[in-house]
């Protein structure tokens, strides 16, 4: 094989993801994670890989792909599935938890650098001399050299407005949401909540009701991590984003021995999500007794359909016993 041919075959490495703290080999395998799980064919986003194919890709060894591959499981960003006979490994990525736990405004500053490299003077020999001859390409490109000095600071602003996170030049009003809650429909986010604080974050409104709804109960904000954040992008994709904050705030009100024991775990609401969904939109709490007593209830009724009948095809026999 021709050297060309060898250097003719990129990785999309993505350099943000070290920041995840998996390492530059943890980084390198789920930038090539992330390249398959857009291009496989399965509706789940599953994708089957080997370890000769992993190190004709990346060059990773069989013990270097194994140690990233637990990195990735443990931070959230990454899934494992054994199926079939024999037994093959798939993998899916969680695009959700990614976001949730990189720099956004990092992340975005950087997609738009290599979409839109910046534009800079070269040096200037003639640095005494007046720019009045620059190229008619340049000025189209990178604007009008006689403005940059008037308009650095609407261009600042602009550029901050688009690629940073909110920090302290952000509005100072405190943020809202609408909550389904029993004490008014807006309440103030507090500062120590943990997770997003983008109102425009996917998985925000959603986190927000049921962390409110949670620390009212429990008293204690409950954990935010990778895989909790991957839980929730998964509550909003199945529910919907319109109806996901409202069944998150009410599964916390369930008053069910199960969900007690294990707090109200975001693993419990997205086992049943759906069935959730429907007590919420009825109103109607259905926990083990409420579902034993409805049990019994049609156990009784049937019994007492079963002897009404037969009491009716005795009174049929005893009606034609002289025909």
């Amino acid at each position: 094989m021709k050297l060309q041919e060898l250097l003719d075959r990129p990785i999309a490495f993505q350099r943000a993801f070290v920041g995840l703290g998996i390492g530059i080999t943890g980084a390198l395998m789920l930038s090539q994670a992330v390249y398959w799980s857009t291009r496989t064919d399965d509706a789940d986003g599953w994708f089957y890989k080997t370890m000769e194919e992993w190190e004709a890709e990346t060059g990773m060894t069989r013990s270097e792909q194994e140690s990233a591959r637990k990195k990735l499981v443990k931070v959230g960003v990454l899934e494992e599935m054994k199926k079939g006979v024999p037994c093959r490994l798939f993998y899916r990525v969680s695009l959700d938890a990614i976001v949730a736990n990189l720099d956004a405004g990092t992340l975005k500053s950087s997609m738009r650098k290599s979409r839109n490299p910046v534009c800079r003077n070269p040096a200037n020999k003639d640095a005494g001399k007046p720019q009045a001859s620059v190229q008619v390409s340049s000025s189209q490109a990178c604007g009008n050299p006689a403005d940059i000095t008037e308009n650095t600071a609407e261009i600042t602003s602009e550029i901050t407005a688009e690629s940073l996170q909110p920090g302290p030049a952000a509005p100072s009003q405190p943020a809202v949401l609408t909550l389904v809650a029993d004490q008014g429909p807006r309440v103030a986010i507090p500062e120590d909540m943990p997770g997003p604080k983008d109102q425009t974050c996917k998985t925000f409104k959603a986190w927000a009701n049921y962390a409110m709804a949670y620390r009212k109960r429990y008293n204690a904000w409950p954990v935010w991590n990778a895989k909790v954040a991957g839980q929730v992008g998964q509550l909003v994709d199945r529910l919907g984003a319109d109806i996901a904050h409202h069944v998150a705030a009410y599964f916390v009100g369930i008053n069910d021995s199960r969900l007690i024991n294990g707090c109200h775990g975001l693993g419990d609401l997205l086992a049943r999500a759906e069935a959730y969904h429907t007590q919420w939109a009825t109103n109607r709490q259905m926990n083990a007794t409420t579902a034993q007593q409805q049990e019994r209830k049609q156990a009784n009724l049937n019994a007492g359909q079963e002897a009404a009948q037969r009491i009716l095809n005795r009174e049929e026999r005893r009606a034609n016993e002289f025909l």
